[in-house]
């Protein structure tokens, strides 16, 4: 969009998408801004099905217990927190006060989530979230044989959605065994968990991931497959559009978003394609 372009489509009261990524390891075989790219692609999708905004992505997260692996870059969470705030705010000084997060990294939750309370206790307005990778965690488990075999970072069903949305960014020849070895006599389960015997359940333990993991991948890849990832994309994916619809018609005229006037009438008076993309 130019800022005409956007200053009319404002007038509508649309949902903003507002993608958050981060860049951080995935395996030797996926990219440090998978995260992000996925975000981006997602919010994209969204707004092809719903008529959403698109605005620029955040590229950046926190991922801090994955510093140990070069190339990943970590934001404080609180500076993540006041980025997404600010970001939001300055929409809302233009007079969009709908805003869904798409947030591409676990490791941002906590952030995000502050910063939605924050524009909640600041604009009295309703902040919405979608998480993909985790959506992918809870709908992907009857497509495999054992999920909890196969699922991990950059195994299930992370590698097989990127097999299916980005398969140039995909290079399994430098793929390396997923691994968890101890350490300091801890047997480690993920990222920041460990086995306490005689419990079926794990503890939490704060390392680094590297500490734990060389290769930074855990899982299996043995079912991967870009077939099972057009499924990812079906299922979170359409989750998403059906969470947008369902945002979009609960906060049309509710706290803080008193416009009446319809998204669909304001695509139409912009005159600007499907996919409604600020940057």
């Amino acid at each position: 969009m130019s800022w005409t372009d956007a200053a009319e489509a404002v007038r509508a009261n649309p949902v903003v998408l507002l993608p958050i990524g981060a860049i951080e390891q995935h395996g030797a075989h996926l990219p440090l801004d998978e995260d992000a790219l996925v975000a981006d692609h997602v919010a994209k999708a969204i707004s092809s099905a719903t008529g959403a905004i698109v605005a620029p992505t955040i590229p950046y997260g926190h991922s801090h217990n994955l510093r140990g692996y070069t190339g990943t870059i970590s934001l404080p969470q609180q500076l993540l927190t006041d980025l997404v705030v600010a970001v939001a705010s300055e929409l809302v000084r233009h007079g969009f006060r709908r805003i869904v997060l798409v947030d591409g990294n676990g490791g941002n939750l906590g952030a995000t989530a502050a910063a939605a309370f924050e524009l909640r206790d600041k604009f009295g307005i309703l902040v919405g979230r979608v998480y993909p990778w985790g959506l992918g965690y809870a709908l992907m488990r009857d497509a495999y044989e054992n999920p909890d075999l196969v699922y991990g970072h950059g195994a299930e069903p992370e590698l097989s959605a990127m097999m299916a949305m980005f398969p140039d960014e995909v290079h399994m020849e430098k793929a390396t065994t997923p691994e968890l070895k101890t350490y300091q006599g801890w047997t480690p389960a993920s990222y920041i968990q460990a086995s306490i015997p005689p419990h079926g359940l794990p503890g939490e333990i704060f390392w680094d991931f590297s500490d734990v993991c060389p290769s930074g991948v855990t899982g299996d890849f043995g079912e991967a497959s870009s077939d099972t990832g057009k499924v990812w994309i079906d299922r979170v994916i359409g989750f998403c559009i059906d969470y947008v619809r369902e945002y979009d018609r609960n906060t049309d005229h509710g706290p803080g978003n008193d416009r009446t006037e319809s998204p669909s009438a304001a695509l139409a008076a912009a005159s600007l394609t499907n996919q409604k993309v600020m940057k």
